[in-house]
């Protein structure tokens, strides 16, 4: 099973992330941000 959690920067994406993995003990991937250029705006 994939899911995925979208919102805007400190929406808390990785929080609601990491909060549904221990709850239902899944491995949470993570979108690597070293590539993103939209990134270096923020």
């Amino acid at each position: 099973m994939h899911i995925g959690i979208a919102g805007n920067i400190g929406s808390g994406k990785t929080t609601l992330t990491r909060m549904l993995a221990a709850h239902y003990g899944w491995t949470p991937k993570y979108e690597s941000v070293t590539y993103n250029p939209y990134l270096e705006d923020y």
